[in-house]
């Protein structure tokens, strides 16, 4: 197993795509290609099914990848503690969290970080719940800090803080008009209002359109975006409603005051936030005391 190969493989399977995957590895789509050929020639037999979009692995891909995750594990383990035994401070962590948590809890723990570990180089990945999954199953980063509400067995959950859904919408809203702010109500009392929504790479943008089919409802949609903030702000300025974790955090202290907040009746996902990493990995001290300072930051 050519592990530069691999590499190009799990880039694939991340994008759905030879393209896409050739470019956030900087290299040219033939090369790529030639690349995944030549390890399909070692193995005997093909690692991708030829015609699906997105392309798919086939039952010895999926091995392939599977054995070549658990190789990729063993290196990097036997680097970290090495690198403990030999009493080093230096290293590569890999942190993946969401947009919105990243621009209040980084702040908060990276200057403290920085002073204990001034030779860490810290990479943060900021990307949707669902895809900081698949780049943690994948090793593109260590340890991950995000919503979820289904585990996967590769990996291991700590549970980081409770959430629950609520209703946000602009005060010009027929909703608005309705009921008062931080009245329960039910999903359905939303219909006829033009919803914003996280996109489907984020776990909640994936759970709120599972209730729309639940609920057999038939919204409109006016926009879809990446982050909770934008959402918001969004759906505030454009008399137009949202959901979004409880408590509601933002940059602007305010904006929550332009709106009306409601509690969601038979609302069964809490999509609580989870530090993730996968299961079996040598955590170095500098990733425990990372993981200790984030804990810490929540409770600031």
């Amino acid at each position: 197993m050519n592990m530069k190969n691999l590499q190009y493989v799990l880039a694939v399977c991340q994008e759905g795509n030879i393209t896409a995957a050739a470019h956030t590895q900087h290299v040219s789509q033939p090369a790529l290609s030639q690349a995944i050929k030549q390890e399909e020639q070692n193995l005997g037999t093909p690692i991708f099914q030829r015609g699906s979009t997105p392309l798919q692995l086939t039952p010895a891909g999926k091995r392939y990848v599977e054995t070549g995750r658990q190789i990729m594990m063993l290196e990097q383990n036997l680097k970290n503690e090495l690198s403990d035994l030999n009493g080093e401070s230096t290293g590569i962590l890999r942190f993946g969290i969401s947009a919105q948590e990243g621009m209040y809890l980084l702040p908060r723990v990276l200057p403290r970080f920085f002073q204990m570990y001034p030779q860490v180089k810290l990479c943060v990945e900021e990307r949707g719940s669902a895809l900081l999954e698949e780049m943690l199953l994948d090793g593109t980063v260590d340890i991950v800090l995000a919503r979820y509400e289904r585990k996967r067995e590769p990996l291991e959950y700590r549970l980081f803080a409770k959430n629950k859904l609520v209703l946000l919408c602009a005060q010009d809203t027929a909703l608005a008009r309705k009921y008062p702010s931080g009245s329960s109500i039910s999903l359905r009392d939303a219909q006829g209002e033009a919803f914003v929504l996280l996109e489907k790479e984020h776990h909640i943008g994936q759970f709120v359109r599972e209730q729309f089919v639940q609920y057999g409802m038939k919204v409109k949609v006016l926009a879809e975006v990446n982050s909770f903030d934008t959402a918001k702000r969004i759906a505030l300025s454009s008399g137009a409603v949202t959901l979004s974790p409880y408590p509601l955090f933002s940059t602007d202290p305010d904006l929550e005051r332009q709106g009306n907040v409601y509690f969601l009746k038979n609302m069964k996902s809490s999509h609580h936030s989870y530090l993730c990493w996968r299961k079996n990995m040598y955590q170095t001290r500098y990733m425990r005391d990372w993981i200790a300072l984030l804990e810490e930051g929540a409770q600031q």
